[in-house]
């Protein structure tokens, strides 16, 4: 009989699976067409709208990434939470990503980055880390200030907790832009090499190496490769022996009868009692 699982499972297993995700992502060999650092450059009108209206800029990048998949293979958080595959996504796909969204932004816009990393095995920069820990490490920071403001009611810390705030915010949003144009990039680029006739993440063969121009002077030369003549194959064919000869057959005879004895008495063979004379 089926049982339902235990929360605790269900989160230790969701825990376990992040964590195996994570330690694959590690070995993942393709960079980004752009680097987070240059995707303003890479596409300045998608910037500007992701900057102002990163919602509908990440509700928009989620339905193109997912393709032909979406709706019916959608669900919340591409099932990174508790609750994914329990909101109701087979009803009402697009309330339930609206949802995603708006409530939940920077896990909507870190689960796309993940699924577009997982197809395509692309691998974040070093400034890509940097970026984006400066940005986490601004909003604890803020956090933490907010709460100390809170018990202690210093103006001072309440005007450093609001500018660390403000800072934190303007950061999150730069660098969310960043980061929903670095992915919309790739996501046009894996399009257009699907156009193409190439399948996004397959590996291509190996270029035969060529010889460069001037590495070698004079004519070529090549070796003549002597060719053994092909031995004659022997055949080996199993005959059947012949038959053994059969055994003679002897035929075993029963003994001749003694010799019958002479009767010098005439007496029938009898035996008779001799009597010597006296």
């Amino acid at each position: 009989m089926y049982q339902q699982p235990r929360p605790q499972q269900l989160e230790r297993s969701l825990s376990q699976k992040k964590r195996d995700q994570a330690a694959a992502r590690k070995a993942f060999s393709n960079a980004w067409q752009v680097g987070l650092f240059n995707a303003p450059c890479g596409n300045p009108g998608y910037c500007c709208y992701a900057f102002f209206c990163g919602s509908c800029a990440a509700y928009g990048q989620r339905k193109l990434q997912m393709g032909p998949a979406w709706p019916s293979q959608y669900t919340c958080c591409n099932g990174g939470t508790c609750v994914s595959g329990r909101c109701g996504e087979r009803s009402n796909p697009e309330l339930c990503l609206a949802c995603e969204v708006c409530c939940c932004f920077p896990s909507a816009m870190a689960t796309t980055r993940f699924m577009i990393q997982d197809e395509q095995r692309v691998m974040n920069t070093q400034c890509d880390n940097c970026l984006i820990g400066f940005m986490l490490c601004t909003q604890q920071l803020a956090l933490c200030l907010r709460c100390i403001a809170m018990i202690s009611n210093n103006p001072d810390i309440e005007t450093l907790a609001d500018a660390v705030d403000c800072l934190a915010d303007l950061t999150y949003a730069s660098v969310c832009a960043c980061m929903l144009t670095q992915q919309q990039i790739q996501i046009q680029y894996r399009d257009s090499r699907a156009r193409g006739g190439v399948v996004p993440g397959a590996m291509q063969a190996p270029t035969p190496p060529t010889m460069q121009p001037g590495a070698r002077s004079g004519p070529r030369v090549v070796q003549p490769i002597a060719v053994q003549p092909a031995q004659a194959q022997t055949t080996y064919v199993y005959t059947q022996p012949p038959p053994r000869p059969a055994p003679p057959i002897v035929h075993h005879h029963a003994p001749p009868p003694p010799p019958a004895q002479s009767d010098p008495y005439g007496r029938g063979g009898k035996p008779t009692t001799y009597y010597p004379d006296v």
